[in-house]
């Protein structure tokens, strides 16, 4: 699964087909992504936590891409509410921030 966190234009859409455009365009210079895997939940929730990940409203900081690879779709998908719930206590536009479907 593919997250895509946009901050100037709050939302998070989720994409679970990684053939799909939107994902394979996301190849901007310096674009921020994140893996997540089994073995590296914690630490990425710790990076979380510990606001690694900045955001504000300019290209090198206004999005991040999460690539999750979990043992199911449904841990997956709480994920990134647990991590809209982490990056939205400081960055309040992504607090309510909608959760988008966009593919499979």
């Amino acid at each position: 699964m593919h997250v895509y966190i946009n901050y100037p234009n709050p939302h998070f859409t989720i994409h679970k087909d990684p053939n799909c455009a939107l994902v394979r365009a996301h190849g901007k210079p310096r674009q921020r992504l994140v893996q997540v895997r089994p073995d590296s939940l914690d630490e990425v929730l710790a990076d979380f936590t510990a606001w690694k990940y900045r955001f504000a409203s300019h290209a090198q900081a206004n999005d991040l891409w999460l690539d999750i690879c979990l043992e199911t779709t449904e841990q997956e998908e709480h994920l990134v509410y647990l991590i809209r719930a982490l990056v939205g206590s400081r960055y309040t536009p992504l607090a309510d921030a909608p959760v988008y479907r966009h593919c499979g």
